[in-house]
């Protein structure tokens, strides 16, 4: 990465009307992820936004809109998106870069999709990741997910969200950090 001291950005992924209006704890996961948004800036820490751009997310749409409650200031960084993975294809990388970013917390929606990709992805580009284990939220569900079998497995959100978690904090890298913490447990700055 570089030679600066270690720096932690927060990561906000596609915290938008249409994708959590429907969402499992909708209420309590923005709250968290406002707070985190708040004791991010006040430690001085970068706060990045990604915005999906794609599908029913068509810019200036409803579904589109950042939450109201985690809504960025005009001017501050917000990264377009056309695909789960928000680097895939953007600024992202750049953008971090540009700050000295070594470090993400990742915390938003969906955690089946977005979440999830983003957060491999954080950790094969070479970032010290953190997800935030009760700041990620998907559509309570459930689906009927098939099984080679062809049997379907009902599965709801607090699954998929366990799931993820399982699988971040069992996900190893060479020379990076996976952390997943609760909301309370995230610090940033020294």
């Amino acid at each position: 990465m570089n030679s600066r001291s270690p720096l932690t950005a927060l990561l906000v992924v596609d915290v938008q009307h249409g994708n959590t209006a429907e969402a499992y704890e909708r209420e309590a996961v923005i709250g968290r992820v406002a707070d985190l948004i708040a004791r991010a800036e006040a430690a001085g820490a970068p706060v990045l936004w990604v915005q999906h751009e794609s599908g029913p997310f068509i810019p200036g749409s409803d579904p589109w809109q950042i939450v109201e409650a985690v809504r960025p200031d005009e001017g501050r960084t917000v990264i377009g998106k056309q695909h789960l993975d928000a680097f895939a294809d953007t600024s992202l990388r750049a953008e971090l870069d540009a700050l000295g970013v070594t470090a993400l917390v990742i915390c938003g929606a969906a955690t089946d999709a977005c979440i999830r990709t983003t957060t491999m992805r954080a950790l094969v580009e070479g970032y010290d990741t953190t997800l935030v284990a009760d700041a990620h939220t998907t559509d309570t569900g459930p689906w009927e997910l098939p099984l080679p079998s062809g049997e379907m497995v009902p599965v709801g959100a607090r699954e998929m969200i366990a799931y993820t978690n399982f699988f971040i904090e069992d996900t190893t890298y060479p020379g990076v950090t996976t952390r997943v913490l609760p909301a309370d447990e995230i610090v940033f700055g020294d």
